[in-house]
């Protein structure tokens, strides 16, 4: 029942339905089998030796590269910025209502920050959602600008639907034939390990600038990003 209540909490403040959403939904669904059929289930499993085994090594190899890749995450800690103008590129995270979802706000907040003390070119980079009326990329900028960031210092990318896109696409705007040039990415800190590992594939020198994820989705950006970190390692991206 609490799989439940929190995808409910988490599609009630978002509107979005994600891959984390969809995990925890079927988390929840086969907690809730097992409770009705438990006796069944656990007297199976007494009788069939090899289907004890099978469960076994995936519960074994699920907790081991669960807690593998946890600690690839956690140590994606922020880089000592550099002095000259480097160029910040936000990776973009969903909107709600048009609006940053909470997540993004702080990867905005971040970036202005850092622009604060350095100004220099922000590049936001999102396209359009299948549930958004504009992209990621315009509104971060409209974000961006009501804090006090220059309209002309802000580059809007809009055309990316993943993070392997949101690299690829932002290089083309700022260094399309120049090599590993240097830039400073934002995003929250669950993301950065995978962000920094596939911004460097696309040829970047990254500076990592992460920032807090919100407290209510932390179960959620976890669960998807253990996956996105499996299919990035297997299809490098």
């Amino acid at each position: 029942m609490s799989c439940f209540l929190y995808v409910f909490s988490l599609y009630y403040t978002s509107g979005n339905i994600d891959f984390g959403i969809i995990v925890i939904t079927m988390m929840g669904i086969i907690f809730l089998l097992l409770a009705i059929f438990h006796q069944r289930f656990f007297s199976l499993l007494r009788k069939t030796k090899w289907l004890r085994n099978m469960l076994t090594v995936l519960i074994v190899i699920s907790v081991v590269t669960i807690v593998f890749l946890e600690i690839l995450i956690y140590q994606a800690q922020e880089d000592p910025l550099p002095d000259s103008d480097v160029p910040i590129l936000v990776l973009g995270a969903g909107l709600i209502n048009g609006e940053p979802s909470p997540a993004l706000k702080r990867r905005l907040d971040k970036a202005y920050e850092i622009y604060q003390q350095h100004p220099t070119t922000i590049v936001t980079s999102g396209g359009v959602d299948y549930n958004e009326q504009i992209s990621e990329g315009e509104a971060m900028k409209r974000y961006l600008v009501s804090l006090g960031v220059e309209p002309t210092d802000v580059i809007v990318e809009d055309k990316s639907t993943s993070t392997h896109e949101n690299f690829l696409f932002s290089k083309e705007l700022l260094a399309p034939s120049e090599v590993n040039p240097e830039i400073i990415v934002v995003t929250n800190d669950f993301h950065m390990f995978r962000s920094k590992m596939i911004g460097s594939r696309v040829g970047f020198t990254i500076y990592a600038a992460p920032s807090k994820t919100p407290m209510h989705v932390l179960v959620q950006t976890h669960i998807r990003e253990y996956f996105a970190i499996v299919n990035s390692f297997l299809f490098q991206k």
